[in-house]
């Protein structure tokens, strides 16, 4: 049961970072627009918050268990900070960063990486730790790897899909960010606890 419920979040992470990268993109698109300029800074940003959360849940992963308990839930308040800060202030962020930046980079510089590198890099470093709590329960490093990895990207298609096809067209962006931040705060709590279980609390699957 612990395993099915792990899963489920480890794919509901995956949800939520692809989607978010589509209401990032129609949160730009009043100031930047959408040309391939936007996309390639709004990638761009997103594979290098991917790398950076990465390296973070590695680190994380690593500490005593006491201090890796601390420090995942301090990193995972900068991350619904970020996220909160998105969600409630992007817009008028984004307003005035295009009055600052003439030219279309810099402004695509500072505005991808200030609305969305930090709550997308902080939720990134979920996957290492998942990894660790699968290989620290029998499951061999690399289908450990492979399942966590395997199971965020269907969860990558499913938000894509599901932001692109039924959301957006039904709902203001700025309600979907709001709905992400809820959603986000709630996964990554359950996570935190989930990652917290004795190894003999759940069978490696």
């Amino acid at each position: 049961m612990i395993n099915a419920i792990f899963y489920f979040f480890v794919g509901l992470m995956g949800i939520l970072s692809m989607g978010f990268q589509l209401l990032g993109s129609r949160l730009l698109n009043p100031h930047f627009g959408s040309s391939i300029i936007v996309w390639a800074w709004l990638i761009s940003t997103f594979l290098a918050a991917f790398s950076a959360g990465s390296i973070l849940g590695g680190w994380i992963s690593n500490l005593p268990a006491e201090r890796r308990g601390r420090t995942q839930v301090m990193v995972t308040l900068v991350g619904v900070l970020g996220l909160m800060f998105t969600a409630f202030l992007g817009r008028s962020a984004l307003g005035w960063i295009e009055l600052q930046f003439e030219n279309i980079s810099v402004g695509l510089l500072v505005a991808c990486f200030g609305l969305f590198f930090v709550p997308v890099a902080v939720f990134s470093s979920f996957g290492p730790q998942c990894v660790q709590f699968l290989a620290s329960r029998g499951t061999a490093p690399g289908s450990a790897s492979g399942l966590i990895y395997g199971v965020s990207t269907i969860g990558n298609i499913a938000g894509v899909m599901i932001t692109a096809f039924l959301l957006i067209p039904n709902l203001p962006v700025s309600t979907l960010l709001q709905l992400w931040l809820s959603v986000a705060i709630f996964s990554s709590a359950c996570l935190i606890l989930i990652l917290r279980l004795p190894s003999d609390a759940t069978t490696a699957s």
